[in-house]
C-alpha cells in the first residue's frame, strides 16, 4: 500500500513515516509533505493520503482537498487534534474514509488504513458524532425506503426491483433525497455520504 503524508508540522509527519517503515512493512510512504495542491501532482503514485485537517490559514480547505483526491482516485484518512467542529465535519461529508486523532494508538491507524485501501466505510459511533448535526431532512415514505436500500449497500437497479418500480423512478427517488439534503447545507452526493448521513440522522433504524 502506498501512502502519502500532508502534514505542516514535520517532526510529526516524519516521525509517523518513520514509525510505518519499522512496524508496517505492507505500508510505503512514497511522499511527505505540507502542501496538499503539490501532492495532486503526484497522485499516480500513491493510494492513500494520510492528510491534516489544520494545516494553516493559507491552506484550501480540508473538505476541498479531500474532493480533489477522491476524484483523482485515491483514499483519504484525516489527522485531526480533534474529534468535532465544522471542519471535520464537512470533510468527512466530501468523502474522506475516516480519521485519527494525533493522539491515538498507531495501530489504530493502520487497521483505518487496511479498511480504507480496501475502499470499507465502517460507520462506528465516533464517526457518525463526528458528523453529527441537527438538520435533519423530511422525507416521503418512499424517498425514505430507497434511501435506506441504498444506504444498505444495493445498487440504484435492485433498489427499483426491491420498490417494484424503474430504475428512473428510484434515481428519482435519491435525487430527491439529495436534493432535500442539498438544501439544507449537507451534501450526500456520493453512497458513502448518504450512508453516513442516514445512519447520523437515525434514518437506518426501520
Amino acid at each position: 500500500m502506498r501512502v502519502a503524508i500532508i502534514d505542516d508540522h514535520r517532526l510529526c509527519s516524519e516521525g509517523l513515516r518513520a514509525w510505518l517503515s519499522a512496524n508496517v512493512p505492507e505500508v510505503l510512504v512514497v511522499h511527505v509533505g505540507t502542501d496538499p495542491q503539490a501532492a495532486l501532482a503526484l497522485v499516480d503514485s500513491f493510494d492513500v493520503v494520510l492528510l491534516d485537517l489544520e494545516l494553516g490559514a493559507t491552506a484550501p480547505p480540508a473538505a476541498l482537498s479531500v474532493e480533489l483526491f477522491i476524484g483523482a482516485g485515491v483514499q483519504v484518512i484525516l489527522l485531526t487534534g480533534a474529534v468535532r467542529g465544522n471542519a471535520l465535519r464537512e470533510a468527512l461529508l466530501a468523502g474522506a474514509g475516516g480519521y485519527v486523532t494525533k493522539a491515538a494508538e498507531p495501530v489504530e491507524l493502520v487497521r483505518l488504513l487496511e479498511q480504507v485501501s480496501h475502499g470499507e466505510y465502517r460507520i462506528t459511533p465516533e464517526f457518525a458524532a463526528a458528523l453529527s448535526s441537527v438538520n435533519a431532512p423530511e422525507l416521503s415514505a418512499q424517498e425514505l425506503r430507497a434511501l435506506r436500500l441504498y444506504a444498505q449497500g444495493l445498487t440504484l437497479r435492485q433498489v427499483a426491483r426491491r420498490m417494484s418500480v424503474s430504475h428512473y423512478t428510484a434515481k428519482e427517488y435519491l435525487d430527491r433525497v439529495r436534493a432535500k439534503y442539498q438544501a439544507m447545507g449537507r451534501s450526500v452526493r456520493t453512497k458513502a455520504q448518504m450512508q453516513a448521513a442516514a445512519q447520523q440522522d437515525g434514518l437506518l433504524e426501520l
